[in-house]
């Protein structure tokens, strides 16, 4: 008969400057060693049993308790102060009263990486965060969209009149039915002259 396939990992990596992280200054602060010895066993908990996660209810909250020989109201308090200072997320607990954060979903998927496990999309928090699930600061600028203008030049099409009339150098201008073609010469009204002189000398020599 096939092993059951275990769910949660048989070991989770601890940071050696854990005990420098504010957040846990802050439980240890509040608690002191109850309260590192609590989110340590809850880590345990999580890790060892569903691998990202924990189901957050009474009866998680006594054998947390027990294991550790505190009051089960201590115990709440202690897990409510680590969601408070982000070390579990808090979105995740008032929505689906389960236990994870960021750090630890990021953890899993490194060691579990090669099995091919998911996590469930409905319990899914985005990478987002450092250790704890702190929100990291975004950097990232959204790159600035420059339209492609394309300039459009206007080219107005010469159009020409179908009566016929067009102006213009070397055209035939057509008005009632006469064509005069104006003809233009280079040799700066020579020609006008000359023909000028020739009808006055014929104009002079008409009686002769």
């Amino acid at each position: 008969m096939a092993r059951p396939l275990k769910k949660g990992l048989g070991y989770f990596p601890l940071d050696t400057n854990m005990l420098s992280d504010r957040k846990i200054q802050r439980l240890v602060h509040r608690y002191g060693c109850k309260g590192i010895c609590t989110y340590l066993t809850v880590l345990c908990e999580i890790y060892g049993e569903r691998g990202y996660y924990i189901p957050y209810n009474d009866d998680f909250c006594f054998d947390i308790a027990f294991t550790l020989g505190l009051g089960e109201e201590e115990v709440k308090g202690i897990i409510l102060y680590c969601v408070e200072v982000r070390l579990f997320d808090n979105e995740l607990l008032e929505c689906r009263q389960v236990l994870s954060s960021a750090g630890i979903q990021r953890r899993f998927r490194e060691i579990s990486k090669r099995c091919g496990v998911t996590i469930d999309p409905d319990l899914l928090i985005p990478d987002d965060s450092v250790y704890g699930g702190v929100p990291a600061a975004k950097t990232g600028v959204p790159a600035a969209e420059t339209p492609d203008i394309v300039t459009e030049t206007a080219v107005s099409a010469a159009i020409t009149p179908t009566n016929g009339n067009v102006n213009g150098k070397g055209k035939t201008t057509t008005q009632h039915g006469r064509s005069n073609k104006a003809e233009f010469s280079n040799d700066n009204g020579e020609s006008a002259r000359r023909a000028e002189l020739v009808r006055m000398a014929k104009k002079a020599t008409r009686g002769c």
